[in-house]
């Protein structure tokens, strides 16, 4: 379980991507990282400070229980929550949209959040206050048509963490949102296997009329750098990296 006197992240959705990402910055600021996912990720379990959860994040009673497994040494010193796991649907037109699609869409990025924020509540209040941080998209401003499923989802997200500002507040739990924009993950590049390398994100930036495409390394400092907030720092806050106009 790493240093017993460090801090604790509960991260989710760290099989790859974002998520993979926060837990490798999180574990370079010497946190102990308890890690959430649905396959695992057996790169990160390498180190002795990450606790490699695999666990359904839609299931209440499985999030619960992944957590009561690892928080016994761990639940008075988690800092910081962050709220990553999510899918995203193949864009449709908005005609065609097969509600089905809208509600599972709905049913796996809300509800993990939500399930997810019930569970690490009371541990951070137990461990005198930390930080939830949510992984949004500039998309929920519902500019884009044919990914509404997708932005509606994340639009409940920000509603959620907002919530979460005031409802968490005396327990000295700021809330807070990171909208990343594009980020060199397979959900943004189709087909991709592996991690993109900064020369090629560059190309891309600079051959292509992108919005700021950038590595999951460089996202997950922001992530992590505002998940460390104070108690008396900026809550209930959307933190946007995307250059287009929201």
């Amino acid at each position: 379980m790493g240093e017993q006197a460090s801090p604790v992240a509960v991260v989710s959705g760290t099989s790859s991507g974002i998520g993979a990402a926060v837990a490798a910055e999180f574990l370079r600021r010497e946190y102990t990282v308890v890690g959430l996912s649905r396959r695992g990720n057996p790169d990160l379990a390498r180190d002795g400070r990450y606790v490699d959860c695999v666990a359904d994040l839609r299931d209440e009673e499985a999030v619960r229980a992944a957590l009561t497994d690892v928080t016994p040494v761990t639940a008075d010193r988690v800092k910081a929550v962050v709220l990553n796991a999510g899918a995203s649907p193949d864009p449709v037109d908005l005609v065609k949209v097969d509600w089905r699609v809208a509600a599972d869409t709905y049913e796996t990025n809300v509800r993990t959040a939500l399930c997810l924020v019930q569970a690490t509540a009371p541990l951070l209040k137990q461990s005198g206050g930390g930080s939830l941080t949510f992984v949004g998209a500039s998309l929920a401003n519902g500019y884009v048509p044919e990914r509404w499923p997708y932005a509606a989802s994340k639009a409940a997200m920000t509603s959620l963490m907002r919530a979460c500002s005031v409802e968490f507040a005396d327990d000295g739990v700021v809330s807070n949102e990171v909208r990343p924009g594009p980020v060199a993950t397979a959900m943004t590049l189709a087909g991709l296997d592996g991690e993109v390398s900064d020369q090629i994100i560059r190309a891309i930036n600079e051959g292509f009329d992108t919005d700021w495409l950038k590595s999951p390394r460089t996202v997950a400092q922001w992530i992590a750098s505002i998940a460390e907030f104070p108690a008396n720092g900026p809550t209930g806050q959307v933190f946007n990296y995307s250059r287009k106009v929201l």
